[in-house]
């Protein structure tokens, strides 16, 4: 597997320019969170577009402020070896030596201190689609790191009264331990998934709503 090779020059000039993309494709990046994780933490993103890597560093990079890494299709990664600098990783769920190695060294990084930013349904999915289908690797990892809290994430795009779409972004409570943590692997990422899900369709729904009292803009 291909791990991160962090750089502090090359991420401060990435995220500038990720700021000013980001600003550039969308009116409003709205976040709503009562809490925050103060040390490691796996975070559970929704994958529906392209721009969600680039959103969740920024949200990263405003908010959280953490040691954050994120897994990363080996395909991909090979092909823009560049995002290993800014915190990605290799994966391939189709070799199972390549997966392992992926899913010890996301224990490896939790275990260090850092932030592990993961796209459990493996690959960009319609936003509306379900379910969601999270894959076991998660489950693998949360066995793995049993005091590393779990943290659902959930981005939502909509096209609303301005000419540029709105992001909205929901940063769950951590999941309770004891509800979990007895399950097997199977059982314990579809919960994981179950979670998600409804935080989601919650997301949706205030959006629908346009209940936006509890959101800040980034």
């Amino acid at each position: 597997m291909l791990k991160a090779k962090k750089n502090s020059f090359i991420e401060w000039g990435f995220s500038k320019f990720n700021r000013f993309l980001l600003k550039s494709q969308f009116k409003y990046i709205n976040v709503s969170y009562s809490t925050l994780p103060d040390g490691p933490a796996l975070f559970l993103i929704n994958h529906s577009t392209w721009w969600d890597p680039l959103v969740i560093y920024h949200l990263n990079r405003e908010i959280i402020q953490s040691d954050g890494y994120g897994m990363m299709h080996e395909d991909g990664i090979r092909r823009f070896p560049f995002f290993r600098r800014i915190g990605a990783f290799s994966i391939n769920t189709n070799d199972r030596r390549h997966l392992l190695q992926s899913l010890n060294y996301s224990k490896a990084l939790l275990d260090q201190g850092s932030t592990v930013w993961i796209f459990p349904q493996g690959e960009e999915q319609h936003l509306e689609k379900r379910p969601l289908e999270f894959f076991t690797g998660i489950a693998y990892i949360a066995k793995k790191c049993p005091t590393v809290p779990v943290v659902p994430i959930s981005i939502y795009y909509s096209f609303e009264h301005t000419k540029k779409p709105n992001i909205y972004i929901k940063i769950g409570d951590p999941l309770a331990r004891e509800e979990y943590f007895s399950l097997n692997r199977k059982e314990m990422t579809r919960y994981f998934e179950n979670c998600s899900t409804e935080q989601l369709d919650q997301l949706r729904e205030t959006i629908i709503k346009e209940d936006h009292h509890s959101f800040r803009t980034l």
